[in-house]
């Protein structure tokens, strides 16, 4: 009798299933002396011609509007996606689920309906979309990189799968996560680690890990993720795409798994969902069309906000911009270049300060250890498992579980702190020159590059949104181009333990793993005005 913990066995069986899902003319051998496997399918040989061109060559919005037209098929581009999707698994390891077959039915069921009427089912008819393993997809395991919940298809969809589907999306592959969901590197006991398409020696970050490499190597065009803590706008920077955390109540959220006890999920710091991209109207894109589909009538905790696609802007920007962070280069002067492309274009700065940071992003930290890992050292349990060198290493579990009363000074510390800070954007107005508040802040997405590893020295600059509950969105503004430009690459010090082992990872030459990698920033905007956010997204985009 085997003495192996039962997780072993577990995770042999899901990583042989996972290839078994791959027909044998679209398995390759991918090249382990190629560092950046972003054009890997490309140059394999497994797609063809056309199935380049599409998977290539369009943004999503780009793609719908070919397939509305009647250029493409639904079939077509799935087809095509689905290739695409299993090169990248077999390349980079992002997917947790793959079920092309129910892929293909739905877009053979669109085209009928395209052929009879002429007119697509929705407005994302045709467009193949990858969903974080949190998502529910009745039928389909959600393991959220738990050994113990393998062969547990779940009984009903999230919500937001339901009004995509509904929509016209198409459903074909599930994407990786840590363990715990709750650092931000993507590797666990069932799936393993997810690598960066970019480079090897650059984390594909987390939670929404395996969202952001199956984005950057272009086996899917729009990954839909969750953010509690950084977990799309994380990913989004460290794979050089786009991503937006909107507010809780813009986009339905309800039936994700998640690894906490039933209730908690409702209560602090909200988790929300939203989407990994590669251009920012696909953000806009995926985000309008959810919100336009009444998303309150499935889902109560959406607030009832009809979307209201704003005007043209006759004006420019008034743009807060916090320049007091410690950052290192090349962000420093990334940053500080884009701010004067930002001004050179007329657009209004007005300098502002990240108000208690520090204390905003305590208070998140603070709400994540509620249950003190219980729930998740339970699950463990199941099948036998460790904790992983990530959530061990990530400082939050284990810990000493929260009394009531502490959750609810919480609860109030966060309220005064959103008062607070509605003051303090409010206030923006008697430094405009037309006396009204900025429209958005611009900051950094994080102090510096991506690193091989857990990509923080500080989380600060991403956990403030998530307990303000306002907005936020990461955008690529620079590629590196080292051919072009001498650029500086700063780390900080290693002081922990992990973070020196984590010094080791570097490659000798730091600077040629970043050949390429496309630097984004963050962008915030008030609560719930995501339509005015993405606006200013675009404009700003425009200015690369």
């Amino acid at each position: 009798m085997s003495l192996e913990p039962a997780y072993i066995a577990i995770s042999a069986a899901k990583k042989k299933s996972l290839i078994d899902c791959i027909p044998g003319e679209w398995r390759v051998e991918v090249p382990t002396d190629v560092d950046d496997l972003t054009k890997f399918a490309e140059t394999c040989g497994v797609l063809t011609d056309k199935e380049v061109e599409i998977t290539s060559n369009y943004d999503a919005v780009g793609l719908l509007e070919l397939v509305h037209s009647g250029v493409y098929t639904s079939l077509e581009v799935t087809v095509s996606f689905c290739k695409r999707a299993a090169l990248a698994h077999q390349a980079i390891n992002c997917c947790t689920e793959m079920f092309f077959e129910r892929a293909y039915e739905v877009a053979k069921k669109q085209d009928e309906y395209f052929a009879k009427t002429g007119k697509p089912v929705g407005p994302l008819h045709g467009l193949p979309i990858s969903i974080k393993d949190s998502y529910n997809l009745k039928g389909i395991d959600s393991t959220i990189g738990m050994p113990a919940y393998v062969n547990k298809p779940e009984p009903e969809s999230s919500a937001i799968v339901d009004v995509m589907e509904s929509l016209g999306a198409i459903m074909y592959v599930k994407t990786n996560v840590p363990q715990s969901m709750m650092v931000l590197d993507t590797e666990n006991n069932l799936i393993g680690p997810t690598r960066n398409p970019y480079s090897m020696h650059i984390t594909a970050a987390g939670s929404s890990g395996g969202a952001g490499a199956i984005v950057a190597f272009r086996g899917s065009l729009i990954g839909m993720a969750t953010d509690i803590g950084g977990s799309i706008r994380v990913p989004a920077f460290c794979n050089g795409s786009f991503g937006i955390k909107p507010s809780s109540g813009r986009l339905p959220y309800h039936n994700i798994k998640g690894y906490w006890p039933d209730g908690e999920d409702v209560t602090g710091v909200l988790c929300v969902d939203g989407p990994v991209t590669t251009s920012a109207r696909d953000l806009e894109l995926i985000v309008r069309s959810i919100a336009k589909a009444e998303p309150w009538l499935v889902d109560p905790s959406c607030a009832r906000l009809p979307w209201v696609d704003p005007e043209p802007l006759a004006r420019p920007l008034r743009i807060g911009v916090i320049r007091t962070i410690k950052t290192y280069e090349p962000i420093t002067s990334i940053y500080a270049s884009f701010i004067d492309k930002v001004s050179a274009a007329g657009h209004e700065l007005i300098d502002m300060e990240l108000l208690k940071g520090d204390e905003l992003a305590d208070i998140a930290t603070a709400f994540f250890k509620a249950d003190g890992g219980e729930f998740l050292q339970k699950i463990c349990a199941m099948s036998g498992e460790p904790l992983t060198d990530a959530v061990a290493d990530g400082g939050l579990y284990p810990c000493e579980p929260i009394d009531l009363i502490k959750f609810w000074a919480l609860s109030h510390k966060r309220a005064s702190m959103q008062h607070e800070w509605l003051r303090y954007w409010l206030d923006t107005a008697t430094k405009t020159k037309d006396g009204k508040p900025v429209d958005v802040i611009l900051l950094p997405a994080q102090p510096q590059l991506p690193r091989p590893k857990e990509p923080l020295t500080s989380n600060t600059v991403i956990l403030a949104w998530n307990t303000l509950d306002y907005p936020a969105a990461v955008f690529p503004v620079e590629t590196i181009d080292l051919n072009k430009k001498d650029y500086k690459f700063e780390f900080p010090s290693p002081v922990t333990e992990a973070e020196h082992r984590l010094e080791a990872l570097f490659p000798d030459d730091r600077a040629k793993s970043y050949q390429g990698f496309p630097v984004g920033l963050q962008l915030v905007g008030r609560k719930q005005d995501e339509a005015g956010l993405l606006q200013a997204v675009k404009i700003l985009e425009a200015l690369v």
